[in-house]
Order: structure tokens, then C-alpha cells, then sequence
């Protein structure tokens, strides 16, 4: 027959009895959550008898024993919420794991006893986080919170919550990596992170763009810039005048206030690629630039390569797309004085083996000259 546990008489001996002895406290207190986990039925009567004991004593133990009491009955369904909330206000490791494992933590998600970072982070990592829970969660803006949010495969990232987190991403690499991730992200949220995206992942990022609708209000595809605009561009890059290159960039997409380029940056290269093919460059133009405007580009072969094929691989439309949702903005789609060209003509001509202009023939050139 399977041994049975003390009466309620005997526990309430033991309870007096470590209350009266400090050294045998911890003792008890381990040895009747033992028993308490051990056992094949818990009934209520049990479970009463054993929060008594546990409540009485929980303030009167060490750390160690609040945490080997923690890792036996949090996690049990049976363990009742005075017990929980008593081991959370032990704080450490014992509020660590009521945090992680506890049927009751949702209830003592207020509690002061579960505000320290560990227990925080722990209830960020749990698999039944509700919405309301995980949106006070990601208005903590800890960058640990967030990323266990992000990791968190369960948790439901949507509304205020995915924005936050996105917003946040720009500038969190390790956050925008975890979010990268994960199967739910949607195609406009993963492209607002692509100079975070290794190759694969940026590759499926334009991928998803280009196989999902256009959603309202976001950039469509815009007429040619006129002539002067498309000068000033290529003008402003073979001076090396970046200020003045990116007021006109900006002119040419229809945008309102100047956004932070940084094409400079080797993540945000592509970034020059897109936005010219979103303002509409022609291919002969946006090499100059990529020739020009910054030496980081204009003398490595391998990037300037890869640049023209950007532009020759990507629909305009995902371009535009790409180059609003990285610098959260909204591109016009209406500029006086532009001139319209179809898009399916602008892809073909893109397409079409080029005409070896004066910049095409310069990395023709340089490319040779790397072969040897």
C-alpha cells in the first residue's frame, strides 16, 4: 500500500514546532513538499493542511529551501495560490520559478513579489501568456523582455504589441533577429527589418512582397522623376555631397521630410539599390551613383555587381515597398511635373540585356581588371 501522509493533527504539531525551532523549520518545510509532490492524489483537504504549513513557514526559511520548495509544487495544478504567492514573495529563485511554472502566476501577475527581472523574464518565456499579459509585458520596453517575447513561440505578437516590438527592432539587432524568426511575422513588418536579414532571409523577405497584395496606403509604384531631379541626383553623388544627395532622393520619392539614409552602412547598401528603383532611375543613372557617391561602394566590384542586379531582379513595386517599410514612411504616388511609364515596360526594359553605357563599361572593365 502506498504510504500516506501525517493527519491533519500531525502537521499542525510540525507547524508548531518549526515555528518555535528556526533550525527545524526548513527541514519540515522540505520534507512535507516532498510528500505533498510525491503523492498520487492530492484532495483539497491535503492541499489546506499543506498551504497552512507552507504559509507559516515560508517567511521563516532560507532561499535554498523557498527554491527546493518552489521547484516541488509550483508547477502542480493542486499547489494552492497562498502557497504561490507566498514562495513568490520569497523573491530569487523561488519567485523565478513561480513566475515560470505556476498555474497561478496569471493571478499574481500584480504582485509586487513577481516584479524582479528574473521572474519577469521567466513569465515572458511562458506558453499561456494572455494578450493583456503580454502587452503589459512589452510595455516594460526591456530589451530582455522583448527578445523573450519574440522567442517566445506561443506568445501572440499582434496590434500595439508586434508595433512596439517592430518599432523597437529597427535598432535592436538582436531583437530583429528573433522576430525575423518567427512564422507569424507579416510580410510588411519583416521587410522593416531588412538590414537586419542575412542573405537568405532578405531573399524571402523580397519574395514574400512580391507574392502578397499591396496593403492600403502602402507605396505603390511612382511616375519617372523629371530630368532635372534625376541630374541633381547624379550630380549631388559625383560630388560626394551626401547631404544634398539624400534631400533629392527624398524630392524624387515624394517625401516630405528627409529620412536618416545611411547607405554608407554596408547592412543598408541594397537600401540605395531599392530606393533609386523605387524613384524611378534609369539603370545607367544609378550606377553612376553606386560609381560615386560613396567609396565604400564605388570600390568594391562585388557590391556594385550585386547593386545592378538588384535593380534588374526586383520589381519596382517591391522596391517601393521595401524602401517605405524601412524608413516607415509613405512614398507619393503623384509628383507634379513627373512623367508616367508603364511598370511592365520599365521591368522588361530591365530585364533586356543593357546597352554597354559609359558607367556599365567602367565595372566591366573593373571586374576584368579583378579577374587579372
Amino acid at each position: 500500500m502506498p504510504s500516506r501522509g501525517p493527519s491533519d493533527l500531525d502537521l499542525e504539531r510540525l507547524t508548531s514546532l518549526a515555528t518555535a525551532r528556526d533550525d527545524v523549520a526548513p527541514v519540515v518545510l522540505r520534507v512535507q513538499a516532498d510528500l505533498f509532490a510525491a503523492a498520487r492524489r492530492r484532495d483539497d483537504a491535503e492541499a489546506v493542511a499543506f498551504a497552512e504549513l507552507a504559509v507559516a513557514l515560508l517567511p521563516r526559511v532560507d532561499a535554498d529551501t523557498a527554491a527546493h520548495v518552489a521547484r516541488r509544487v509550483a508547477a502542480l495544478p493542486e499547489t494552492p495560490l497562498s502557497v504561490a504567492a507566498s514562495l513568490a514573495a520569497c523573491g530569487g529563485e523561488a519567485g523565478r520559478l513561480v513566475a515560470a511554472l505556476s498555474p497561478h502566476a496569471g493571478a499574481l501577475v500584480r504582485d509586487p513579489a513577481l516584479d524582479s527581472p528574473l521572474a519577469t523574464l521567466a513569465r515572458a518565456r511562458r506558453a499561456d501568456l494572455s494578450p493583456p499579459e503580454i502587452e503589459r509585458l512589452a510595455a516594460l520596453a526591456d530589451p530582455a523582455i522583448d527578445r523573450a517575447l519574440a522567442d517566445n513561440p506561443r506568445a501572440i505578437l499582434q496590434g500595439r504589441v508586434r508595433d512596439a516590438l517592430v518599432a523597437r527592432a529597427r535598432t535592436e539587432v538582436r531583437l530583429a533577429e528573433a522576430l525575423l524568426a518567427r512564422s507569424d511575422l507579416e510580410p510588411e513588418d519583416a521587410a522593416a527589418l531588412y538590414p537586419h536579414a542575412e542573405p537568405a532571409r532578405r531573399a524571402a523577405i523580397l519574395a514574400r512582397l512580391a507574392a502578397t497584395p499591396r496593403p492600403t496606403g502602402a507605396a505603390t509604384v511612382l511616375p519617372r522623376p523629371p530630368l532635372d531631379v534625376a541630374a541633381a541626383l547624379v550630380g549631388a553623388a559625383e560630388r560626394s555631397d551626401r547631404a544634398a544627395f539624400g534631400s533629392q532622393l527624398a524630392l524624387a520619392l515624394g517625401l516630405d521630410s528627409v529620412p536618416d539614409w545611411r547607405f554608407d552602412e554596408p547592412a543598408r547598401h541594397d537600401l540605395l539599390a531599392f530606393a533609386l528603383l523605387a524613384a524611378g532611375l534609369s539603370e545607367e543613372a544609378a550606377i553612376r551613383i553606386f560609381l560615386t557617391l560613396d567609396p565604400r561602394i564605388a570600390r568594391s566590384v562585388e557590391t556594385v555587381f550585386g547593386l545592378v542586379a538588384r535593380l534588374r531582379a526586383t520589381p519596382r513595386s517591391v522596391a517601393a515597398r521595401l524602401v517605405s517599410c524601412v524608413y516607415d514612411v509613405t512614398l507619393a504616388s503623384h509628383r507634379r511635373g513627373a512623367r508616367h511609364v508603364p511598370v511592365l515596360a520599365s521591368d522588361e526594359r530591365r530585364r533586356a540585356a543593357p546597352a554597354k553605357s559609359g558607367a556599365l563599361s567602367f565595372v566591366d572593365r573593373a571586374a576584368r581588371r579583378e579577374r587579372g
